[in-house]
């Protein structure tokens, strides 16, 4: 197995170097029986390894440019079809968003009958079917969800919107939830 080339042109540095030294010894005891021919020799194979050592930079830097060529070509395909994912996302999150405030808005309707109705046929109120009661139950289920769209130190907030670490709920279910809480106040107001 040969050497990687950046040993190969030490090593025949180290050897170039010895056999300069060795020349200049030649010249200063003058003998002339110095054999220049090795010294040619390995001048032109350290030449030929330098030549090759700048092949292979080019030749690396060549392929290091085709690599990052295909990875921008991934990344722009990654980039054009995640934007598709990402619009038809916050399409669906947007009809999602105002279809809740449409049904929250007829709940709180809703309850602010039954609150009035059970207030006429009691002559007092249903603490369950107090509005600002419905309402707070209400921000604590969805707190509850919007909780879960980030774990960790930054999962009670998405934006500017601050969601408060509220009580957990048993059952993901709200309507579930509401049955049990106003379950009370509809039998005493109904019997």
């Amino acid at each position: 197995m040969t050497a990687p080339l950046s040993e190969r042109i030490a090593e025949v540095e180290a050897k170039l170097a010895a056999i300069r030294s060795r020349r200049g010894e030649a010249v200063l005891d003058g003998d002339d029986s110095f054999d220049v021919a090795e010294y040619t020799a390995t001048q032109a194979q350290l030449d030929a390894l330098r030549d090759a050592e700048g092949i292979a930079v080019h030749r690396e830097r060549a392929a290091a440019q085709v690599s990052r060529g295909r990875r921008r070509a991934e990344l722009k395909d990654i980039v054009t079809a995640t934007e598709r994912e990402r619009i038809e996302a916050i399409t669906e999150a947007d009809e999602h968003a105002r279809a809740l405030v449409e049904a929250l808005q007829r709940a709180a309707a809703a309850n602010d009958r039954i609150h009035k109705a059970i207030h006429e046929l009691t002559g007092k109120g249903a603490h369950g079917f107090q509005p600002l009661n419905f309402e707070n139950r209400l921000s604590g289920y969805l707190a509850a969800v919007m909780r879960s769209f980030r774990d960790g130190p930054r999962g009670g907030r998405f934006g500017f919107i601050n969601w408060p670490d509220g009580p957990r709920r048993k059952s993901g279910a709200w309507a579930i939830e509401e049955d049990k809480i106003v379950a009370g106040d509809l039998k005493q107001a109904l019997k």
